[in-house]
């Protein structure tokens, strides 16, 4: 209840006292509610489909309506334009991934967790064989940074797995895996200059540990981490352009780490405070999650100057179970092809931003990629519901959720990209458990 009251009162604020079109003012209102249900679900639930909602009605309604507040001249198309097509496809997308009921309740989501834990007291070695795999990928995306993800970014991200095996088991090593794992977080985000995977991740074991211990769910707790987070998403905006700036070539292979330029970026900013805790950084930090500049500028294009794709998204759907090294001419992930091909925003092969799946409706099938928004919404539900299925016979699989949902939490990602991410960690996941079940080994 208190959710929808924050949310009419939202509204109302935007309709009535910043003169707000209806559809601005019911973008806020959903936007706000999303988070209140992201926040209140920490600690009751692994609350992973509540969080890509909140950040999606972040992407797609609320940075885009501060903007036709505040800057309207910087959108592509109208607010009425944008929001008749982006307000309805969020509705859709956002009841195919919440729906109106669950099949697990809140509180068996400790249960879960509770039962991977004493499903992994017998098998202590589990965590020393992933943190084992996890820093052989690492090791591998460090020196040599093109090598496929199945030999370098999946067997990496075991590593973090690890430190949820060690953590729920109650391993002895457990602070000794979470310390190591977060060091090569750190380490990998200087020398990619990505800063999402070490966000997401902290925000994982975040959304676990708040479920496993009671103690990180009090509302108290949830204020200070959310303001904390909140801090971390200010200084990580006020020094990754400069950072990459530096450190990114033309190419998306040439990427360089800096220690000396972060250390001086970071010091600088402590230094001088006011270069984040500004308007204007205020403002340019999240108009860097505005997708409605993008899927505006789509529907600026398309079908005006550039045909319907007519399902050719939905190919997507098929290239992640196609090995690369079966098709050399697969489709790369990446903005760069959308981007050129679906907007009038400059374009870079090195570029980090891309059309969210929303906007991929659009231009494959216009007002119809309402629908598509919505069966998009549908399938992520269902392969975290599938999980839970299968945490019936194998308890310790539930722990794997952040890596199979890492790819899927923003909207600033095209389907190939989010729905390979799902795929490609779900056969690596797969294959691990085979295989090393075939050595005595039971994960």
């Amino acid at each position: 209840m208190g959710r929808l009251i924050a949310g009419c009162v939202a509204f109302l604020f935007s309709f009535w006292l910043t003169s707000s079109s209806f559809y601005e003012a019911i973008a806020v209102s959903f936007s706000l509610y999303t988070f209140l249900t992201f926040i209140e679900q920490i600690g009751q639930r692994i609350a992973i489909p509540a969080c890509i909602c909140f950040i999606a009605a972040l992407e797609i309604l609320a940075v885009p309506a501060f903007t036709y507040w505040v800057l309207p001249a910087s959108m592509p198309i109208e607010s009425t334009a944008y929001f008749a097509y982006a307000l309805p496809a969020y509705v859709a997308f956002y009841t195919g991934l919440s729906g109106f009921s669950t099949q697990t309740k809140a509180y068996t989501h400790q249960h879960y967790l509770q039962s991977a834990g004493k499903y992994l007291n017998d098998r202590r070695s589990a965590g020393i064989v992933l943190f084992t795999i996890g820093l052989s990928g690492f090791l591998a995306k460090t020196f040599i940074p093109v090598v496929p993800a199945f030999m370098g970014t999946l067997p990496m991200y075991c590593l973090l797995i690890s430190a949820l095996y060690a953590y729920c088991s109650g391993s002895p090593y457990r602070v000794l895996l979470i310390g190591f794992t977060l060091l090569a977080l750190l380490i990998n985000t200087v020398r990619t200059g990505m800063f999402s995977d070490l966000f997401f991740w902290l925000l994982f074991l975040l959304m676990f540990g708040a479920v496993h211990s009671t103690k990180l769910g009090t509302i108290q707790v949830k204020t200070i981490l959310m303001g904390c987070g909140f801090a971390f998403l200010l200084l990580i905006q006020s020094i990754k352009a400069e950072y990459r700036y530096n450190t990114w070539g033309s190419q998306r292979n040439e990427r360089m780490a800096n220690v000396s330029l972060m250390v001086e970026l970071l010091v600088d900013r402590f230094t001088y405070p006011e270069k984040l805790l500004n308007t204007r950084h205020f403002f340019a930090s999240f108009g860097r999650f505005n997708q409605g500049i993008m899927i505006g500028s789509a529907m600026a294009k398309v079908p005006l100057h550039e045909s319907y794709a007519r399902g050719e998204v939905l190919l997507a759907l098929i290239y992640p179970l196609i090995p690369r090294l079966l098709w050399s001419g697969k489709p790369q992930t990446g903005g760069y092809e959308n981007i050129r091909r679906f907007t009038t925003l400059p374009q870079f092969e090195n570029t980090s931003i891309n059309l969210s799946p929303v906007g991929e409706g659009y231009v494959n099938f216009g007002y119809g990629g309402i629908l598509f928004a919505g069966l998009y919404g549908l399938l992520l539900r269902a392969c975290f519901q599938y999980v839970f299925n299968l945490a019936n016979r194998i308890p310790s699989i539930i722990l794997w959720l952040p890596m199979l949902y890492i790819g899927c939490l923003t909207m600033e990602t095209d389907l190939l990209s989010t729905w390979g991410s799902l795929v490609n960690s779900a056969l690596f996941i797969a294959f691990l458990f085979w295989s090393l079940k075939r050595t005595g080994i039971e994960l």
